[in-house]
């Protein structure tokens, strides 16, 4: 069993009473629509807080991201892990894709400062909402967990659905 997989076990024993309300909702659901329902589940404190989403409006508790779905950005990020952040960005606006980094990161930093520190890219965000249609066919309620970064300014982002009836 992966880290990620003994990570989400271990997450869902601890919140599953917290996932019933939920689970309920979408049970009494009809047919799946971007009104359906989903979980959030922030992990990144020692108590893990569970919010009920609708797919649809799940942005409105995630900040989601644009520019995060650029290749010049995905790689900046991975290099500023491996580096820092300050190190990496000089290195980004002395390369070659100087003009396209700057355009990107600038959006990047106008979504921050407008929305906050993002969660997750857009494009994460639709792929969330397909697999939740398929969750939903499956009779599974759809999960998206935020958990702890190697740093405290990091995080990471899980999603994976658990079955209705085992929840209820």
């Amino acid at each position: 069993m992966g880290d990620s997989e003994q990570f989400v076990k271990d997450l869902v024993g601890d919140v599953r009473p917290l996932l019933r309300a939920p689970a309920a909702l979408v049970k009494a659901e009809r047919e799946w629509s971007l009104s359906s329902i989903c979980a959030v589940i922030d992990a990144r404190k020692p108590t893990p807080l569970v919010v009920t989403s609708a797919i649809g409006t799940i942005n409105s508790v995630l900040v989601a991201s644009s520019a995060l779905d650029h290749p010049l950005l995905q790689a900046f990020l991975q290099r500023a892990r491996e580096l820092d952040a300050e190190s990496a960005l000089a290195e980004f606006l002395n390369s070659d894709d100087a003009e396209a980094f700057s355009e990107v990161y600038a959006r990047y930093s106008e979504e921050r400062e407008e929305k906050g520190h993002p969660v997750w890219s857009v494009g994460d965000s639709a792929a969330f909402a397909a697999k939740s249609r398929e969750a939903w066919h499956d009779r599974e309620l759809a999960c998206v967990a935020i958990t702890p970064g190697p740093t405290s300014s990091t995080h990471g982002v899980l999603t994976f659905s658990l079955p209705l009836d085992w929840l209820s």
